[in-house]
This record gives structure tokens, sequence and C-alpha cells, in this order.
């Protein structure tokens, strides 16, 4: 008998085994994929086009997005961000994507060159501000704010810039967002050696800025 139990209790170790590891390795999650799912980002994030606040969570809730098709999932809380005044609803209202496309194409977006999107969709609210996640086939902890809008998308339509008033419109006024090169010497150090790119400014301070504009 306990020979029997013994077998018993030895091929049994295999399922425990691959159980376990199932329960630890989680699968990416792939945007590209559920895309393919459900008609809309929506389907998933289903509070987005309705929340008017910053700080709402509209990441996909389990019962009303994820249950129809997955027993359970993990989401993690969401990503924070230095902005502090948005509205989903407002912005899924007017798509910014033509906007958005068209200063990338006249030359009139205020981003770097390493952060211009290769692409703008035009025709999804969603996606036009959060480039390229149609394809993204895994999130990963280390992509930071990868998909996010950059600063020059919102300045395509909020484009009169007057820092730290108009700054204000989106971020806390109680933030900090002086870059690290900007210390007591910085006037003087630009002044004279010139190597500050002017273009590394516009995203805070628009092209049109002159020296006297904060100096």
């Amino acid at each position: 008998m306990a020979h029997y139990i013994q077998k018993i209790a030895l091929a049994a170790i295999p399922i425990l085994l691959l159980a376990g590891a199932g329960a630890q390795q989680q699968r990416p999650f792939s945007h590209k994929y559920h895309l393919t799912q459900v008609s809309s980002c929506q389907g998933c994030h289903t509070d987005a086009e309705t929340s008017t606040k910053a700080g709402d969570n509209v990441l996909p809730f389990h019962a009303s997005a994820c249950a129809n098709c997955h027993d359970e999932t993990h989401i993690k809380d969401p990503r924070k961000t230095n902005v502090t005044k948005f509205s989903h609803a407002q912005h899924v209202k007017v798509n910014p994507g033509p906007i958005i496309a068209a200063a990338i194409r006249s030359g009139t977006w205020l981003g770097k060159e390493s952060e211009k999107p290769a692409e703008v969709n035009t025709k999804d609210a969603c996606l036009a501000c959060h480039h390229g996640i149609e394809k993204s086939e895994a999130v990963k902890a280390d992509d930071g704010h990868k998909h996010y809008p950059r600063m020059a998308d919102c300045l395509t339509c909020h484009n009169k810039i007057n820092p730290p008033e108009s700054c204000k419109l989106c971020h806390d006024s109680s933030m900090t967002f002086r870059p690290a090169t900007h210390t007591a010497e910085f006037v003087d150090a630009h002044a004279v050696k010139g190597k500050i790119a002017k273009a590394d400014c516009a995203s805070c301070h628009g092209r049109n800025f002159t020296c006297k504009g904060c100096h």
C-alpha cells in the first residue's frame, strides 16, 4: 500500500511542477492581438471615453473587460505621470491625429527628431496620441512612457506657450520642470559657448522664443 501511494505521489510531481510554472509565468500582454478581438480601444478601456480627470484609472477592469475571455487577470496600477489635469472624454471628441500629422509634415512639430513618431494614426483619436501601441506585442516594465503622447503632440493644439503659466493648464504648479542644465550659471554658459540647440528648447518654449523672454 505504501509503495502504491509513493508511485502516485511521484507521478503527480511533474503535473504539480507544470502547474507551478504556469502560475509564475504570465503571458506578455499584446495590444496588437487584443485589437483584433475588439472593435476599438474602448472595448477594453471602458472608462476612458468618460474620464475627465488625469488621476482616473482607465485601465481595463477584469469584470467589465477581461472576464469574457480570461478567468483571471493581473493588471498593474497605472503608470505615474507628471500630468495632473487631463480629460480623455474631451480628447476623444476631437481627433488630434490629423493636426499632429500636419504639424510633422509642415515642420512645425516642436519635438526632437529622436522623438518624432514614424507615423500618426489620423483615424483613431486614441492611437493618434498613443503612437504605435496598436503594434505592441508585449508591455514591458522598462518601456517607460514609450507609447504616451509627446509634449510636442500636445503643443500642436495647446499652442499658446507662455511658461510657466501655460504649463499649469496640464501640470500642477508645485512641480518643477526646470531641466538639470538650468543651473545658476546656465545664462552665462549657454550665452557664451552657444552649445544649446534651440530645437531642444522648443517643447517648453516654442520656436519663436527669444532670450529676453526669459532673461
